[in-house]
């Protein structure tokens, strides 16, 4: 949505659009697990390499294999 097109909604619909927007957000949280990342307050994608970082470190200083898989889903679904 363009923010030129946000500024022409009455502020009714506005406050009832963060009702909303607010209402799915808790949905989301309780069907999204806690290593969900992206597209959520809070859990941005550098939280995700930082993750992956710190498992990586730790199985080198343990001696264990990491395999790691990853999926460009914007080049798969084309």
């Amino acid at each position: 949505m363009d923010f030129r097109t946000i500024s022409l909604i009455p502020n009714v619909s506005k406050i009832l659009l963060k009702i909303l927007t607010w209402h799915l957000g808790v949905k989301a949280d309780d069907f999204l697990g806690s290593d969900q990342y992206g597209f959520r307050k809070g859990c941005g994608t550098c939280d995700a390499i930082v993750a992956l970082r710190v498992v990586c470190e730790t199985s080198l200083e343990n001696n264990n294999k990491v395999h790691v898989c990853y999926v460009d889903f914007d080049k798969a679904f084309e």
